[in-house]
């Protein structure tokens, strides 16, 4: 799996995001949600 490399600010941002979900799965499911939003066929 690639490595990607985001600054402090937002990664807080992204914890604040995930709220009580779990931050890797947060993260899937904000990738999905981008792929979908840029792809409309899927």
């Amino acid at each position: 799996m690639p490595e990607i490399t985001v600054s402090d600010t937002l990664y807080r941002q992204l914890e604040n995001a995930a709220g009580e979900e779990d931050f890797e799965s947060a993260l899937w499911e904000m990738t999905y949600l981008f792929q979908r939003g840029n792809d409309p066929s899927e």
